[in-house]
């Protein structure tokens, strides 16, 4: 007997088999999508990690950058003195002491990324200088290029150095820690039968410089010096077998009373040395025995470097290092008295971007609210275009950036401006 197929069951069976192959169809879909949605979202997670990771480490550093290290230790100045064995040089090591050694805990990870540039600054107790230094170092670090430089200073005391004063270079470390690091040296009385009303004992410290700093080569800079770019380029010229860089001079007579009748004067306020050459030929002796001698030595270390250095004395490029002129007048004048002639265009584009100026031309110095113009040159009170109104202002500029500008308009005796 044969059953009817009932259409509206046949219509529900057709519904439900449709459903099924639907949904079957459709599985391939639903985890294809599912595993796109999957992976989007781990490459989201891992991204959101790295940057956690990012930012943790970031803040991690600048939390440690703010822990600054204190220790009398230096591990290769220690090292040197253990390897000293000239009588002489073992009498140094005795005077020399390490007062201060600032650093952060991060540093050896940046030393070992970067250029090292190693410099060296005197000082002695004057209470005003360690401001002044202050703003010289704060320009340099300030220009540093943060991510190729790291700065090691050396920084060489008299004995009777203030060692409280370390705190104002402490603060240094707030912005540039990553980039540099110091050690404080006592010098002890090593010159104390040189000093005179014009010099201090610590202008003749550097001299030593290749004794106890171990490295192939080295930045000097003074307090009165400003710095506009980084080091780095100016740190690596080719000595070309010289001992020593400088700038040209013409105040000579230091030399001249020695009887060195040289074409060749450098000054001494920025030079680059060549350690490892001052080294090998033993010149630290030849200082040591000349400022020993009660033989007169009119400008100091700059008279034993121009003395016993010639005639491997290198100039160093107008663009590293150049004296604050204020105009081409100014740069004749100068040019008038070298022994051996610089180019005026060189100068005159090293004054539009310089490296570093010395600023040795106003007297009384630029951080003072008296300055004038040195009588060497045209007279200040008859030019509108003197040098010492710029440079005062570009000084104080720097100045008020540290932390100690409150101190420092005290003993400059310039009032304070918003």
């Amino acid at each position: 007997m044969k059953i009817k197929n009932d259409p509206s069951k046949i219509k529900l069976l057709s519904k439900s088999r449709w459903k099924k192959q639907r949904k079957f169809k459709n599985i391939p879909y639903i985890q294809k999508r599912s595993f796109i949605i999957f992976i989007i979202l781990i490459i989201l997670i891992i991204i959101g990690f790295i940057i956690y990771l990012n930012i943790f480490h970031s803040n991690s550093n600048l939390l440690h950058d703010e822990i600054i290290m204190e220790s009398n230790k230096y591990e290769i100045f220690d090292k040197i003195k253990d390897k000293v064995t000239e009588p002489t040089f073992l009498k140094i090591f005795e005077e020399i002491k390490i007062i201060k050694h600032l650093f952060s805990n991060k540093i050896e990870i940046y030393k070992k990324n970067k250029n090292i540039i190693q410099i060296t600054l005197s000082i002695n107790n004057d209470i005003n200088y360690k401001y002044i230094l202050l703003v010289s170092m704060f320009s340099l670090l300030s220009n540093c290029n943060k991510e190729k430089s790291f700065i090691i200073y050396h920084i060489l005391c008299s004995p009777d150095f203030n060692v409280e004063a370390v705190t104002i270079y402490k603060s240094l470390f707030k912005k540039f820690s990553h980039n540099v690091e110091m050690i404080f040296y006592n010098m002890g009385n090593l010159f104390h039968n040189r000093k005179n009303a014009r010099f201090s004992e610590a202008t003749l410290y550097r001299v030593l410089a290749p004794l106890f700093i171990y490295s192939d080569r080295l930045i000097h800079l003074d307090g009165d010096t400003l710095v506009f770019k980084d080091l780095n380029e100016m740190y690596n010229l080719d000595f070309n077998d010289n001992y020593i860089f400088g700038m040209y001079d013409f105040f000579s007579h230091g030399v001249d009373y020695l009887g060195l009748k040289s074409n060749i004067y450098i000054n001494a306020g920025v030079i680059l040395l060549n350690l490892k050459k001052l080294r090998e030929d033993n010149k630290v002796y030849e200082f040591i025995k000349l400022s020993d001698s009660k033989t007169y030595l009119a400008n100091y270390d700059q008279t034993l470097f121009n003395y016993l250095l010639y005639p491997k004395i290198g100039r160093l490029p107008s663009k590293y290092s150049i004296f604050n002129f204020s105009d081409k007048s100014d740069i004749e004048i100068y040019l008038k008295y070298l022994r051996t002639k610089v180019p005026i265009e060189e100068i005159e584009e090293a004054l539009k971007d310089p490296t570093v100026v010395h600023n040795t031309l106003c007297y009384p110095k630029i951080w003072s609210n008296n300055t004038v113009y040195q009588t060497t040159f045209t007279n200040c009170g008859e030019r509108h275009n003197c040098s010492c109104k710029r440079d005062f202002d570009i000084w104080h500029s720097f100045a008020r950036q540290t932390d100690y500008y409150d101190e420092i308009v005290k003993f400059t005796g310039v009032y304070k401006q918003n």
